[in-house]
Protein backbone atom coordinates (compact mmCIF):
# COMPACT_ATOMS: atom_id res chain seq x y z
CA UNK A 1 0.00 0.00 0.00
CA UNK A 2 1.02 3.57 -1.28
CA UNK A 3 2.07 6.11 1.75
CA UNK A 4 -1.40 8.20 2.54
CA UNK A 5 -1.51 11.99 3.67
CA UNK A 6 -4.13 12.44 6.15
CA UNK A 7 -5.82 15.62 7.15
CA UNK A 8 -8.03 14.83 10.36
CA UNK A 9 -7.80 15.51 14.03
CA UNK A 10 -5.35 14.28 16.77
CA UNK A 11 -8.24 12.55 18.87
CA UNK A 12 -9.82 10.76 15.54
CA UNK A 13 -6.68 9.11 14.76
CA UNK A 14 -5.36 8.28 17.76
CA UNK A 15 -8.26 5.58 17.79
CA UNK A 16 -6.72 3.65 14.88
CA UNK A 17 -5.69 0.06 14.67
CA UNK A 18 -3.81 -1.51 12.14
CA UNK A 19 -6.96 -3.47 10.72
CA UNK A 20 -9.08 0.44 10.25
CA UNK A 21 -8.89 2.32 7.03
CA UNK A 22 -7.83 5.45 7.89
CA UNK A 23 -10.01 7.44 5.67
CA UNK A 24 -13.03 6.44 8.21
CA UNK A 25 -11.07 9.24 10.31
CA UNK A 26 -9.08 11.28 8.03
CA UNK A 27 -9.57 13.13 4.66
CA UNK A 28 -6.57 11.19 2.23
CA UNK A 29 -4.53 11.64 -0.34
CA UNK A 30 -2.62 9.20 -1.63
CA UNK A 31 1.29 9.65 -2.50
CA UNK A 32 1.20 6.96 -5.21
CA UNK A 33 4.67 6.06 -5.86
CA UNK A 34 5.96 9.59 -3.79
CA UNK A 35 8.03 7.49 -1.11
CA UNK A 36 9.98 9.51 1.45
CA UNK A 37 13.06 9.62 -1.07
CA UNK A 38 10.62 11.66 -3.29
CA UNK A 39 9.16 13.57 -0.94
CA UNK A 40 11.97 15.14 0.90
CA UNK A 41 13.51 16.80 -2.10
CA UNK A 42 9.55 18.96 -2.11
CA UNK A 43 10.53 19.28 1.55
CA UNK A 44 14.01 20.44 0.62
CA UNK A 45 12.98 22.74 -2.11
CA UNK A 46 10.17 24.81 -0.21
CA UNK A 47 12.19 25.45 2.78
CA UNK A 48 15.69 26.12 1.67
CA UNK A 49 17.36 22.77 3.35
CA UNK A 50 19.80 20.30 1.81
CA UNK A 51 18.07 16.51 1.65
CA UNK A 52 19.84 15.73 5.20
CA UNK A 53 17.83 18.21 6.66
CA UNK A 54 14.57 17.19 5.31
CA UNK A 55 14.43 14.24 6.88
CA UNK A 56 13.08 15.85 9.93
CA UNK A 57 9.70 16.66 8.45
CA UNK A 58 8.05 13.39 8.67
CA UNK A 59 8.71 12.13 12.41
CA UNK A 60 7.07 8.91 14.26
CA UNK A 61 3.76 9.83 15.75
CA UNK A 62 3.19 6.23 16.85
CA UNK A 63 2.94 2.97 15.30
CA UNK A 64 -0.33 0.96 15.52
CA UNK A 65 1.43 -2.11 16.22
CA UNK A 66 5.09 -3.25 16.50
CA UNK A 67 4.90 -4.27 12.66
CA UNK A 68 3.07 -1.01 11.57
CA UNK A 69 1.37 0.13 10.20
CA UNK A 70 2.99 3.98 11.23
CA UNK A 71 1.31 7.19 11.72
CA UNK A 72 3.60 9.59 11.12
CA UNK A 73 3.87 13.52 11.86
CA UNK A 74 4.60 16.17 9.17
CA UNK A 75 6.51 18.86 10.46
CA UNK A 76 3.78 22.22 10.41
CA UNK A 77 6.60 24.29 8.60
CA UNK A 78 5.66 22.73 5.32
CA UNK A 79 1.45 22.62 5.18
CA UNK A 80 1.80 26.37 6.72
CA UNK A 81 3.78 26.98 3.56
CA UNK A 82 2.08 25.30 1.14
CA UNK A 83 -1.60 26.65 1.88
CA UNK A 84 -0.46 29.96 1.22
CA UNK A 85 1.38 29.32 -2.65
CA UNK A 86 -0.14 30.96 -5.54
CA UNK A 87 -1.20 28.55 -8.75
CA UNK A 88 2.08 30.04 -10.10
CA UNK A 89 4.55 29.09 -7.39
CA UNK A 90 2.79 25.65 -7.43
CA UNK A 91 3.99 25.42 -10.84
CA UNK A 92 6.94 26.39 -10.34
CA UNK A 93 7.65 23.39 -7.42
CA UNK A 94 6.43 21.23 -9.81
CA UNK A 95 8.93 22.19 -12.22
CA UNK A 96 12.20 22.28 -10.03
CA UNK A 97 11.00 18.95 -7.71
CA UNK A 98 10.39 16.95 -11.16
CA UNK A 99 13.70 17.52 -12.23
CA UNK A 100 14.72 16.16 -8.79
CA UNK A 101 16.65 12.31 -9.28
CA UNK A 102 14.60 10.94 -7.12
CA UNK A 103 11.04 11.77 -8.38
CA UNK A 104 12.92 11.65 -12.15
CA UNK A 105 14.04 7.82 -11.02
CA UNK A 106 10.22 7.20 -10.64
CA UNK A 107 9.35 8.70 -13.93
CA UNK A 108 6.52 10.57 -12.61
CA UNK A 109 4.34 12.21 -15.62
CA UNK A 110 4.46 16.03 -15.09
CA UNK A 111 0.59 16.45 -15.16
CA UNK A 112 0.16 13.67 -12.24
CA UNK A 113 2.70 15.38 -10.22
CA UNK A 114 0.79 18.45 -10.79
CA UNK A 115 -2.26 17.20 -9.93
CA UNK A 116 -0.84 15.88 -6.78
CA UNK A 117 0.88 18.95 -5.28
CA UNK A 118 -2.37 20.96 -6.38
CA UNK A 119 -4.15 18.04 -4.42
CA UNK A 120 -1.89 18.26 -1.70
CA UNK A 121 -2.15 22.20 -1.18
CA UNK A 122 -5.78 21.80 -0.99
CA UNK A 123 -5.68 19.58 1.86
CA UNK A 124 -2.82 22.35 3.16
CA UNK A 125 -5.35 24.95 2.83
CA UNK A 126 -8.26 23.30 4.58
CA UNK A 127 -6.24 22.85 7.27
CA UNK A 128 -5.36 26.42 7.39
CA UNK A 129 -9.16 27.09 7.55
CA UNK A 130 -9.23 24.28 10.49
CA UNK A 131 -6.91 24.86 13.09
CA UNK A 132 -8.30 21.63 14.83
CA UNK A 133 -6.88 19.97 12.26
CA UNK A 134 -3.27 18.30 11.31
CA UNK A 135 -1.57 16.39 8.54
CA UNK A 136 -0.32 13.28 8.81
CA UNK A 137 1.30 10.65 7.00
CA UNK A 138 0.20 6.66 7.11
CA UNK A 139 2.48 4.23 5.75
CA UNK A 140 3.24 0.70 5.73
CA UNK A 141 7.02 1.13 6.49
CA UNK A 142 9.22 2.77 8.62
Amino acid sequence: MADVYLLGQADDLATLTPEDSPDTVALCLQTGPLDQEARLPLYALMHGLVLDDAKSFEYLDRALSEEGPYLMGVDDRFPDLLAGLEESELEATVDHWHACAAVEALAIDKDDLTKFLFELANLCKIRDQNPELDLYLFCEGY
